[in-house]
């Protein structure tokens, strides 16, 4: 048997209710029709098998699980195969340099998953299908550049970043997996981003806007990875390189209006959900940009605020006095789980996949689901006729009760 999706610790983005419906496709290579699907939970969730007989040996089987990180094993008489999959919450990212690097080092555990989606060409979307889903723990120097050191690129990935740290601190606050796609660019600035997103050409040293960078990356993000395993929200950092060109808090806010508006219709998510946070050293000076941030996240819909990393001073930052150091990025990923609490998912509205589908009735339930996951076997027939039996009985009640008085009225005055 060929399970062709969900690859191996392939994330899902959670609904409102806690669960995602997730589509199991394979090839049945021998052996009978029927295939079991069956879903162990390693941490957190709720365990389910469900069989079916399918009409083709290619199959395609909707399965609703809650959230939580499982072993998901496929089999019939005679043949089986398993992966990993993460039902929780997914993020985008996009910014400058502060958004570089994955921090996979922090991550203590396993339900983080940040796929190696830093590429050197991400405008190439077969490398989307061929790698989209690597784990951390499959992460290697092929998959991955920095935006400052060759030599060293794969210990940067894993030694910095802010993600890594954010994942363990949202595993743990939401008890569920957690996976981010880094489609950040070191030294953009969001005027680069706002004419990549008009088409528009401009000159710099590694900013190629002819294959329309930096904003293709996330476009590229949302077109082939958010399709196959929803998203949360987009978590974005700028400021730092902005200050060199603006101070104008309209100019700042329009910037990020065009690159959100972009991002939603070109991916079709029209409520996708931003998190916007200021970042700007020597920030008395350059108010204008954390100004015409707030102005975005006002005047906009489904924005939020995000970490005032403005003002972290010095002792967060390394000897540049503009990158943060471990401490600052650690800061950075504490800020960033107060700002994605409680109250942010209720306004974050998740976008799922496969929300239309229905799995097949002859749905069997392990004995640990809980009341909601039964197949539900009342039928709409079922229903009516029991409103016109309840009806009836109501009917006879309120006759009789009225014939009683009658009697009783008719007794008195004879």
């Amino acid at each position: 048997m060929k399970l062709i999706s969900p690859v191996n610790k392939q994330p899902f983005q959670r609904n409102i209710q806690d669960k995602a419906t997730i589509l199991v496709e394979g090839l049945i290579e021998k052996g009978n029709k029927q295939v079991t699907l069956s879903a162990i939970p390693l941490k957190g969730g709720i365990s389910k098998t469900l069989t079916t007989t399918v009409e083709n040996a290619n199959f395609s089987i909707p399965f609703t699980l809650t959230k939580g990180y499982y072993t998901l094993s496929v089999s019939n008489d005679s043949e089986s195969v398993s992966v990993i999959v993460a039902i929780g919450d997914i993020f985008g990212i996009k910014g400058h340099s502060f958004t570089e690097g994955l921090g996979t080092k922090f991550c203590k555990d396993e339900r983080v998953i940040i796929p190696a989606s830093r590429f050197e060409d991400m405008t190439d979307t077969t490398l989307y299908q061929k790698t989209g889903f690597i784990s951390m723990t499959e992460f290697s120097a092929s998959t991955a550049t920095d935006y400052t050191s060759v030599e060293d690129h794969i210990n940067f990935a894993i030694n910095r970043g802010i993600w890594g740290r954010l994942g363990d601190l949202l595993v743990a606050q939401n008890d569920c997996p957690v996976a981010f796609y880094n489609a950040g660019f070191g030294g953009s600035t969001l005027e680069q981003w706002t004419k990549s997103a008009r088409f528009e050409s401009f000159e710099h040293s590694f900013v190629n806007s002819s294959k329309r960078m930096p904003i293709i990356k996330l476009l590229n993000t949302l077109k082939f990875l958010v399709p196959r395993t929803g998203i949360r929200g987009i978590l974005s950092i700028h400021g730092d390189n902005d200050k060199f060109i603006t101070n104008d808090p309209e100019v700042i806010a329009n910037e990020y209006k065009t690159i959100i508006e972009t991002a939603r219709n070109e991916s079709n998510l029209p409520n996708l959900h931003f998190v916007l946070a200021s970042s700007v050293t020597d920030y008395q000076e350059h108010l204008g940009i954390i100004d015409g941030t707030i102005k975005a996240v006002v005047e906009g819909t489904n924005i939020s605020i995000g970490p005032d990393i403005y003002l972290y001073d010095n002792s967060l930052r390394l000897e540049d006095k503009l990158h943060l150091n471990e401490k600052g990025e650690q800061k950075a990923a504490e800020d960033f789980a107060k700002v994605l609490g409680s109250t942010y998912l209720t306004k974050a509205q998740p976008f799922t996949i496969n929300n239309s589908l229905n799995e097949p009735t002859n749905l069997v339930v392990s004995s640990s689901s809980t009341v909601d996951e039964k197949p539900i076997t009342t039928t709409q027939k079922d229903s009516d006729e029991a409103t016109k039996i309840l009806l009836g009985i109501l009917a006879f009640v309120l006759t009789f009760t009225f014939l009683k008085l009658l009697i009783a009225k008719i007794q008195r005055s004879s």
